[in-house]
């Protein structure tokens, strides 16, 4: 059995382009609002900052799918 030595691995040249939709103002808008619900329903005192940082989570959990879950968590 051949050993593969990881630095002459190589990796294809994707062919195809993602054809990941971008997000409407409808979608940005929806996300926007459950990231200021969320962030005055879980924090004392939410600051602009709170909210963006829901709202990016929120983006972020659209893409994987998992809607609201973390994105209130502090760490």
């Amino acid at each position: 059995m051949d050993k593969i030595n990881p630095r002459k691995a190589r990796i294809d040249v994707a062919t195809e382009t993602a054809e990941n939709a971008g997000m409407d103002e409808e979608i940005y808008e929806a996300l926007f609002e459950d990231a200021h619900r969320l962030a005055y329903r879980y924090f004392r005192e939410p600051t602009d900052e709170h909210i963006k940082c829901v709202y990016f989570r929120l983006v972020k959990n659209r893409e994987w799918g998992t809607g609201d879950e973390g994105a209130v968590t502090v760490h």
